[in-house]
């Protein structure tokens, strides 16, 4: 490999702010702010690796977009570029939506250039070559349908001891055995989620067969997300020049949200960007108070190279969404609060006073759906019309699926029985066309723009596509109409049966009768996805993909019911507020006007246990548990949303008198909710 020469990042200067803030229709100080004192200026100008602690409302985001257009419109060099990394796409729409068609965000999103995810990088540069070369084909990276082929090849004779042995512990209760299994290393040692082995003994014959099946579900080009870091880092160990090439290749790494990498992201990416000698120049973003995102097995987040790193962190606690009431709420369920600074909000859009308005709403078992009208009244009472038009009002809670009858509150739909938790998701993956059909009505009736139901029908196609022929090339591009028509474009007979296919869907809105759809348009579908892919769709793959659906899952009353999409409107009959319902994961790096956090429950009542934070007996984290510790992570999330006002819901039997006294000497107006309104105690 040819030597590189030294990397010298851009400096930015205050002619590259001020063009930048000019780009983005920024306020000339939006960097430096009022008085000359916003740490964001540092940060923006500083090309060390830095560790950025940035609190809700901070403006992290456009930090990191402003920085990135700056670099681009800066970079020369042809063959290395910037590569920033999160755990969704976030980032690059971030840069399409606010660069649009700029020749920076042009730059920013092709070569050399990467913008996306962890496991995307991790797959395109490492995990995929790297099993191509060994020989193993990559058809799908999906744990679900991995799942799926491990069940197909438990039927066969060579190994029925293992199919057994899994019957046997799924038929005793132990749900989902197979779910758990992981690849662990390239001989095919197999471990569980919780990283302990399925078998004690390994020279057992259903063992045996256990590491045989994991090597043939390989073979067969079936991958779960998770493995592929394995293989990347086998890439490491037996070609460890590959270090070298990407540091080569991108010199300057950004690392968004970096607070939810899991342990085995920490330790791949300090690994082939830091670690030894002429590690790359690297900038992580993320708040370590807002970790949400970690499963049951990582309930302590990244051990090796941790976040931040106090030697070269940088905090930035100045929030620009909300003002020192919400501030001073909200710092103590920060597990390292960072005494923030409530900077806002901003009057421009929202006139309205909150001062001294955050409320506290009690209830019990018979009034719990009695509470949304009562926050919805008090919306209208201290917000102006103008204000209500314009504003964004939410209400979130901790779990939002569905739970028994006992301990109320358990979930969000307890509150409001036409809640559909299965509405929430910000980036929903439908598993078949009519999902993919039905995500589309939903767009359609909460945006009122037909184009995003075209696009859906034309997203399931390539979906199908990609599924039956994974060698096919095909792009994740964004405007997935026109690429249909694209690959179809020396195809009439096809490009007609897709104009068909789009004018009965999504012109029309027809719903097709099961009769219709089985024997005419899932045909057309599969003809339609061998024209784009090249071969006929596998027909177990076909059959599953275009599976009917219950008439009740799509009709037109259940579309036409899609349009509440979990938006709260209030009084019914000409409503003058709406309030959008969800989970506090849906909301994380967003700002609403007002929100409202509801109580829920598992295992414990949520903010029945943080009681002692909001009456300001406790400050941060201390020796509680892990459940309490998610707890206060999640509640900080969800009362650093709003700009304006923030209230809560829970159970009257949660306080003392003199507890409800303290809550009201430090701001909180508390009301009882009763069947005919709220009583203001």
């Amino acid at each position: 490999m040819n030597e590189l020469p030294l990397f010298e990042c851009p400096c930015i200067t205050d002619d590259d702010v001020a063009w930048v803030c000019e780009l983005l229709r920024l306020p000339e100080n939006a960097f430096s702010g009022a008085d000359g004192n916003d740490p964001r200026m540092e940060i923006l100008k500083s090309n060390e690796t830095l560790d950025i602690e940035a609190c809700p409302g901070s403006g992290k985001t456009t930090l990191l977009v402003a920085k990135l257009a700056i670099l681009a419109r800066k970079w020369t060099d042809p063959h290395r570029g910037i590569c920033v990394l999160s755990h969704t796409n976030v980032a690059r729409r971030e840069i399409e939506q606010r660069l649009g068609n700029t020749a920076e965000g042009e730059r920013l999103l092709s070569y050399p250039h990467f913008v996306g995810t962890i496991h995307g990088f991790v797959n395109e540069f490492l995990a995929i070559p790297w099993l191509r070369s060994l020989g193993y084909p990559v058809n799908f990276i999906d744990n679900e349908r991995c799942e799926q082929h491990r069940r197909r090849l438990l039927n066969r004779i060579q190994f029925r001891a293992l199919g057994n042995y899994v019957n046997r512990r799924e038929d005793s209760g132990k749900h989902n055995v197979v779910s758990k299994w992981c690849v662990v290393s390239s001989a095919f040692d197999v471990l569980k989620e919780d990283n302990q082995s399925e078998f004690k003994d390994d020279t057992k014959p259903a063992a045996r067969q256990l590491m045989a099946l994991a090597e043939r579900t390989v073979r067969d080009g079936y991958h779960r997300y998770d493995e592929m870091f394995m293989w990347a880092h086998d890439l490491l160990d037996q070609v460890p020049e590959v270090q070298d090439a990407i540091r080569g290749r991108f010199p300057l790494l950004f690392i968004d949200e970096v607070q939810d990498n899991s342990e085995s992201q920490s330790v791949l990416l300090f690994r082939l960007f830091m670690d030894g000698n002429n590690p790359v120049v690297r900038q992580r973003l993320g708040d370590s108070n807002q970790a949400i995102y970690l499963n049951a097995y990582q309930t302590v987040g990244a051990t090796t190279d941790k976040f931040p790193d106090a030697c070269i962190k940088k905090d930035i606690p100045n929030s620009h969404r909300f003002g020192m009431q919400i501030a001073h709420i909200a710092d103590p369920l920060a597990l390292a609060p960072q005494n923030l600074v409530g900077c806002g909000p901003s009057s421009r859009i929202i006139r309205s006073d909150l001062k001294n308005r955050h409320a506290i709403f009690l209830f019990n078992d018979q009034t719990i759906e009695q509470v949304m009208n009562v926050y919805a009244d008090y919306l209208l009472m201290v917000f102006s019309k103008e204000d209500l038009r314009e504003g964004i009002f939410t209400a979130v809670g901790g779990v939002h699926r569905p739970g028994g009858d006992d301990h109320l509150p358990r979930s969000v739909g307890q509150y409001w029985k036409e809640y559909d938790h299965e509405l929430t998701a910000a980036e929903p993956r439908p598993k078949s066309f009519l999902q993919y059909l039905r995500t589309g009505y939903k767009l359609v009736n909460s945006s009122g723009e037909a184009h995003h139901l075209v696009e859906k029908v034309a997203d399931g196609l390539l979906r199908l596509a990609s599924l039956s022929n994974p060698s096919a090339g095909l792009c994740n591009r964004r405007r997935k109409h026109r690429y249909v028509l694209e690959l179809l474009a020396d195809n009439p007979d096809a490009i007609a049966t897709y104009r068909d296919l789009i004018m009965f869907l999504a012109v029309e809105r027809s719903v097709p009768s099961m009769d219709d759809w089985t024997n005419k348009w899932s045909d057309a579908i599969v003809y339609l996805a061998e024209a784009i892919c090249g071969v006929p769709p596998d027909p177990t793959i076909a059959k599953e993909f275009l599976e009917w659906e219950l008439p009740d899952q799509l009709d037109h009353e259940s579309i036409s019911s899609l349009q509440r999409g979990n938006i709260f409107r209030y009084p019914a009959v000409n409503p003058q507020v709406q309030i959008r319902m969800g989970s506090i994961h849906s909301v994380k790096g967003e700002t609403h006007t007002a929100t409202l956090v509801m109580e829920t429950y598992y295992y414990e009542h949520h903010l029945a246990k943080l009681k002692p934070w909001l009456l300001g007996k406790n400050w941060g984290k201390g020796k509680e548990g892990n459940r309490i510790i998610s707890s206060l992570k999640q509640h900080y999330v969800a009362m650093t949303r709003p700009s304006h006002l923030l209230c809560l819901a829970m159970r009257e039997d949660t306080f003392s008198l003199d507890e409800l006294n303290q809550l009201k000497s430090i701001t909180w107006k508390v009301a009882r909710v009763i069947q005919e309104g709220p009583v203001w105690l």
